[in-house]
């Protein structure tokens, strides 16, 4: 090696001599890891286990490193440099050391902060040169291994403190994120009641490993204010007490280790009840956390509104006003006056005791990306998505939603949380577009922005199990991908449109169980045999399968998630059920006695893989719709 280092040396210097000009030498080369690689003819060997939970200095020996050399007189090594990835290159000292916050960052940049080891593919560089020329020298490709920094985060905590009697087995108030990698989202939340007698919370939280009488892995307070430990290091965490909370909103992040709570003194969410839907659908009114509450409605007739979705406890009537606003009281009146039948902007304000209802006469798209502020892009209501929606072909630039063709009720700001009098939003580029402005209030008006790609939201599996008049909806993934859940029995065919028959897809050749399809006219799709079925068809491919649904069950705490809890079909009633009392805790549902489908999330809102629902002690009904209007749900009647 020395030797082929030395004639290199010599036919860089004869054809460079006296010359500035800079050459790398002996690129690097992916080698399987070993413990030593050559460097020119020296060496770089690797060092032990990084682990940057225990690292406290500012600088970390990476590597051992044997400098190469040079016979040719007048050459001498000048600085070092490390290369991590490939790409990112750091300052190293001739005995291997480097920054180590330069080392974590890149580590957690790459790989996350998971507190596992990762290797890290390294080259170390330096140069030889004797003032005229310069000649790089590259190691074979080393691995570093080391641990980020972090700790060890659990996917869900439980407060265990003075408002559930210190109990370490109670899964009431569940600390978690939304669900994703907790070293990618570390920002944990749990809504929790004020304490009954007006006072301080003293909390830990319990890590789920820990339920049961462990408290050796809980949160605990730190000596900084706003910090928490792990590992019950620490007294107990305590809220203090706002005479106006109803709740307190906890906040913490796993990664930084920091805590902080917020009054709540109104509920999230108060209902409108009324004649449209013959005082038996309470409709949600989403709140702000300081008493003001917002919804579009469709009223039709009088109405009143309660802060309970199952009870009437606590309702408000009209103390004083008309159909168009006035002022509320929870000490009994009449029902709020009657309305013709539309949309409403409906609006409440519990701090003030007042509610203003709006006829909804349009609700559109205004902005530049039509190119001008000028023009009103009207937007018509999906009752599948229960949202107004607009397709259109658009314009990069900026635009907002407004009511009624005025700027009187306008919304903007982000997109996932849209405000009154928000910032202008932004479309990146243009192109053909679906819009939808969602106010339903489940939650913050938002809206979301997709590419039109030509496919209909929604195709229709129509068959001999509905005399041929029953359309069974398919839910579209955007890409010409559809799917629902429906009981087959006899032949069946596909279409578009809910209300015709016009280009529907005919079977062409295949099994029972799927094949494919034209628009060309031919055959029904044979009989798979009566049964419950998973339904794909893909209108790009031109293509249909089943999946037969051997069984629906419900599994979860209430039997350690092993057995499974059997549902029955009721085909009259489209729905799985079944009745039991043995349900206490999380649970989900699942098919085939297999995870591969399974759902959770809310209970009007199931889906794929969805987080574990909750519920009570007690004796139930639970019914399943699965595809049926559109949407997955369970409807629980408690016994």
């Amino acid at each position: 090696m020395i030797k082929k280092i030395l004639s290199l040396i010599a036919f860089v210097a004869s054809i460079a001599a006296c010359t500035d000009d800079y050459k790398d030498w002996l690129s690097p080369q992916v080698v399987p890891q070993p413990e030593t690689v050559s460097f020119g003819n020296g060496s770089v060997s690797t060092v032990g286990v990084i682990d940057f939970n225990s690292v406290t200095a500012d600088k970390v020996k990476v590597c051992n490193i044997t400098a190469p050399t040079s016979t040719d007189a007048g050459y001498k090594l000048t600085s070092y440099v490390i290369t991590l990835g490939g790409d990112a290159t750091y300052d190293i000292t001739a005995d291997g050391v480097m920054t180590a916050a330069d080392l974590h960052s890149y580590v957690a940049k790459t790989f996350g902060r998971r507190p596992v080891e990762r290797a890290v593919e390294a080259t170390v560089s330096t140069w030889l040169t004797n003032g005229s020329t310069t000649v790089k020298i590259f190691s074979d490709v080393f691995h570093i291994t080391a641990i980020p920094q972090a700790p060890n985060i659990e996917a869900a905590y439980y407060l265990t403190g003075s408002i559930n009697g210190w109990d370490n087995t109670d899964t009431t108030y569940k600390l978690t994120n939304d669900g994703s990698d907790p070293y990618e989202n570390p920002t944990f939340k749990v809504r929790i009641p004020a304490a009954e007698d007006g006072g301080n919370i003293e909390f830990k939280m319990t890590p789920e490993s820990g339920l049961g009488g462990d408290w050796s892995g809980c949160l605990a307070a730190a000596e900084e204010e706003g910090k928490f430990n792990y590992n019950n290091e620490g007294n107990n965490l305590i809220i203090t007490a706002d005479p106006d909370a109803l709740f307190y909103d906890l906040t913490f992040n796993m990664l930084d280790q920091t805590w902080t709570y917020a009054p709540v003194g109104f509920n999230e969410f108060i209902y409108e009840i009324g004649n449209e839907s013959g005082w038996s659908e309470p409709h949600p009114l989403y709140g702000n956390g300081l008493g003001q509450y917002e919804a579009i409605i469709w009223l039709d007739g009088e109405f009143k509104f309660k802060p309970n979705k199952d009870n009437w406890d606590g309702d408000w009537e009209k103390a004083s006003g008309d159909a168009t606003g006035g002022t509320l009281t929870t000490d009994g009146g009449p029902n709020i006056d009657g309305v013709a039948a539309g949309f409403y902007l409906v609006q409440v304000d519990l701090k003030e005791m007042t509610y203003t209802i709006t006829a909804v006469n349009s609700i559109s798209i205004i902005g530049s990306v039509r190119g001008s502020w000028d023009t009103d892009i009207d937007m018509t209501y999906n009752e599948n998505f229960k949202c107004w929606e607009a397709r259109e072909t658009l314009n990069a630039g900026e635009y907002k939603f407004r009511m009624n063709h005025d700027w009187g009720i306008n919304w903007g700001g982000t997109m996932d949380n849209l405000e009154h009098n928000g910032a202008n939003l932004q479309l990146a580029a243009d192109g053909a577009y679906i819009i939808r402005f969602f106010i339903n209030g489940d939650g913050p008006a938002r809206c979301t922005v997709k590419e039109d790609s030509g496919y209909p939201d929604f195709f229709y599996e129509i068959g001999n199990e509905g005399g041929w008049s029953t359309n069974h909806q398919l839910a579209g993934n955007g890409s010409g991908q559809y799917q629902g859940y429906y009981w087959l029995d006899g032949e069946f065919k596909f279409k578009p449109n809910k209300d015709n028959w016009d280009n529907d897809l005919e079977y062409i050749e295949g099994t029972t169980m799927g094949g494919t399809l034209t628009d060309g006219g031919g055959p029904n799709c044979p009989d798979p045999g009566a049964g419950f079925y998973q339904i794909n068809l893909d209108v790009a491919g031109m293509t249909y399968s089943l999946l037969k649904i051997e069984s629906i069950s419900m599994i979860g705490g209430f039997n350690g998630w092993g057995e499974d809890l059997e549902m029955t079909y009721n085909t009259a009633e489209g729905c799985w059920e079944v009745t039991t009392d043995a349900v206490s805790g999380e649970y989900k549902f699942r098919a085939n006695h297999d995870w591969a489908i399974n759902w959770g999330g809310t209970e009007t809102d199931l889906s794929q893989d969805g987080n574990n629902l909750n519920i009570d002690a007690g004796t139930y009904k639970f019914q399943l719709y699965i595809s049926y209007a559109g949407n997955n749900k369970v409807v629980i009647t408690k016994q």
